[in-house]
């Protein structure tokens, strides 16, 4: 079995043909540009999409016989299925198309399916039994729901369910029934957060296959005693579903590089190797981490971000600062400052290589990608303030260059990153208030984060001032309580 994982594994990191490239920022307003490792696949959407159309074709070729007239009408009727869900990816889910690696798991899933369902059928015909209910669609869109969104399930849904009425001679039974459960499975799985809840997600499937097929009878007037053994394939699909999708959905999170709910929940773990040393080697962050986490998402979930992809980013946000705890306040306490040794450009130098730290042990660690660009964006290309006036201080000729003593970026790119940046400044603020009241705490936040904005940090994410305004609330409500 392990061996068969491995294999499985080996042919899916080939099949994607991952490539690391540094991208370079073009730079603006005198900042320095800053190099941004990502992963890309050299397959574009289209090929794609023909690939899906031939092993559809080819797959469903032996259903219609050798004649040509079954063949013509085959590939007019998967064209003009395929055409109208790539309508739908263009004119509404257009970021599927501009992701190779979307496109690609998308057509690997549907295709992995259109394969079961004529594998089941080829099974039923050479036992000759009827097993078609068994055909789990509520594994594929199940599947999406939880690795890209629900509206692409909802229109996969409809897809699958065609072609699995063509597989089974047009019998409108099975498009009702897969509906129905596939259904179900999204419904229970759009917000799923741990393994246990897919195993539900299949008894909900197998509960709506189960009154689909009693609907059936009941309106057709049918004979009881068949409609039994179809209940017990019906029951049988939501238990096969929940089987593909717990064994499948580990080995697409990891080669797909996506991160769902289940990944992050297990990634929040305290006995995470990171996490664990963050606790042990520098406590003080640690506890820092917590408080940003939990301030950050309760903010999120007021204007509807993914708070807990913000609460385990807000967790490993600062893990760079492992590789030299002692240079950070929240780890010195009775300690001397070891920053009173050094110059200022020295310790801003110490200070920003957090950053740098921080996205190489997330890489070292298999961290999911969206997780590395909250650690590289939380500080943006913000002003090291403290080492800067400092730095003034000692040179009176003010020849003291600001972007030395700035972060290098990027600015956050998802609403997620801003708000770690919000609440990790505030958290840091709020620490150094003495005798804090309701009304310094407010003053305190709002000013953070009116510097954050007048300083252009929040420019490259899509935040509103409406957002601004209700994570200024969370965070004061958070601290005075």
């Amino acid at each position: 079995m392990r061996k068969m994982k491995m294999v499985f594994r080996q042919f899916l990191l080939k099949l994607l043909k991952v490539t690391r490239e540094k991208k370079t920022e073009s730079p603006k307003k005198g900042k320095e540009s800053k190099p941004i490792l990502f992963r890309e696949l050299n397959v574009p959407a289209w090929v794609v999409g023909l690939v899906i159309f031939v092993l559809v074709i080819w797959i469903l070729w032996g259903q219609f016989g050798p004649g040509w007239q079954g063949i013509s009408g085959l590939i007019l009727f998967v064209s003009i299925a395929i055409y109208i869900y790539a309508f739908y990816l263009r004119r509404y889910k257009s970021s599927i198309l501009a992701s190779n690696e979307l496109a690609m798991l998308l057509g690997l899933i549907i295709t992995v399916m259109v394969l079961i369902m004529v594998g089941i059928k080829l099974l039923a015909q050479s036992y000759s039994i009827s097993m078609n209910y068994l055909v789990p669609v509520a594994s594929g869109v199940m599947l999406i729901t939880m690795l890209i969104s629900i509206p692409l399930a909802l229109i996969s849904l409809l897809l699958l369910s065609v072609l699995l009425t063509v597989v089974n001679d047009f019998n409108f039974n099975f498009f009702l029934v897969a509906v129905m459960g596939g259904l179900a499975g999204i419904y229970s799985t759009y917000s799923v957060r741990n393994r246990r809840d897919i195993t539900r997600a299949g008894l909900f499937v197998s509960g709506a296959n189960i009154f689909a097929i009693l609907m059936i009878y009941l309106i057709k007037g049918d004979s009881f005693i068949f409609m039994w053994k179809d209940m017990m394939w019906g029951l049988g699909s939501g238990f096969l579903s929940v089987v593909l999708t717990i064994g499948i959905l580990p080995y697409l999170e990891d080669v797909f590089s996506i991160v769902t709910n289940i990944k992050l929940l297990e990634l929040a773990d305290f006995n995470q190797p990171l996490l664990k040393r963050l606790m042990l080697e520098s406590p003080g962050t640690y506890h820092h981490s917590l408080i940003v986490g939990n301030l950050a998402e309760t903010a999120a979930e007021l204007i509807n971000a993914d708070s807990l992809m913000v609460r385990v980013g807000a967790y490993y946000h600062d893990i760079g600062k492992l590789n030299k705890p002692e240079y950070f306040t929240e780890n010195q306490s009775n300690l001397a400052n070891k920053h009173e040794e050094l110059t200022p450009n020295m310790s801003s130098l110490i200070v920003v290589s957090h950053v740098k730290d921080g996205v190489i042990l997330g890489k070292k660690h298999n961290l999911n990608k969206r997780i590395i660009d909250i650690i590289e964006e939380h500080h943006g290309t913000g002003l090291i303030h403290y080492f800067y006036m400092k730095a003034l201080e000692k040179d009176k000729s003010s020849s003291v260059e600001e972007m030395k003593y700035r972060y290098p970026g990027p600015k956050p790119t998802t609403r997620e990153a801003a708000i770690v940046m919000l609440a990790d400044s505030v958290e840091a603020a709020a620490r150094t208030l003495e005798e804090p009241s309701f009304e310094r705490i407010s003053n305190m936040v709002n000013t953070i984060i009116n510097n954050k904005f007048t300083d252009g940090q929040l420019n490259d994410c899509n935040i509103t001032l409406v957002n601004l305004h209700k994570i200024a609330e969370s965070f004061i409500n958070t601290l005075t309580g």
